[in-house]
């Protein structure tokens, strides 16, 4: 459930617990705080979650799915308004310049950590996996387009495509942390690359 369809209250508390996140770790959350800073008694807390935890997860879940839906977002508004294959691999690499960007480091590591922190938890496994799949889903109606104007080959499958997408961007993690990281413009060659010499229908020039 998006916080747009949310009961307000219900809204107001995940947002709460979302700005709080920015800067205090999942475990570290305390309810006492966060009724104070949202202004939400403790009886509305506890009406819209099960408990403390459920409301943390919500949580960690909008965040989680915030910055993948920056990703769709960013090819929503760059890959439709191509005209021809030469546009979209402009397109393309557009989009990996403005997705694999070192400066999201952090983010990349959020997801990570929220993944993490799902293992052995049901209920958060349960509604990450949801939101994964709708996620996941986005991207795979994109991939699909591309591939019905003949754009990517129409042997690719575009559900495997967008799981590859996501698994790359998440994956440049490893670099993240090294103090030898590969430069920008060569990891984006390197994705470009990829993209365009295997994902690209030649056929169609």
């Amino acid at each position: 459930m998006s916080r747009a369809t949310m009961h307000p209250t219900k809204a107001i508390l995940v947002e709460t617990v979302v700005e709080m996140l920015e800067t205090i770790k999942p475990a570290d959350i305390q309810a006492d705080k966060v009724l104070e800073i949202s202004g939400i008694s403790k009886g509305s807390l506890y009406h819209h979650f099960e408990d403390l935890g459920e409301l943390v997860e919500t949580a960690q879940v909008a965040r989680y799915s915030k910055w993948i839906t920056v990703s769709v977002d960013t090819m929503t508004n760059i890959l439709p308004k191509a005209k021809n294959i030469s546009e979209l691999r402009t397109a393309l690499a557009a989009v990996t310049k403005a997705t694999q960007r070192h400066d999201l480091s952090k983010y990349r590591l959020e997801r990570a950590r929220t993944l993490a922190n799902a293992e052995g938890n049901p209920r958060f496994q349960k509604a990450l996996a949801e939101e994964t799949d709708r996620l996941t889903s986005l991207l795979e109606d994109l991939c699909r387009e591309v591939i019905e104007k003949g754009w990517f080959r129409k042997d690719l499958n575009p559900r495997a495509l967008a799981v590859f997408i996501q698994s790359y961007t998440l994956g440049k993690l490893v670099d993240d942390f090294s103090p030898n990281r590969v430069p920008e413009d060569v990891w984006n060659a390197l994705i470009d690359g990829i993209v365009i010499n295997y994902f690209t229908n030649h056929t169609n020039q």
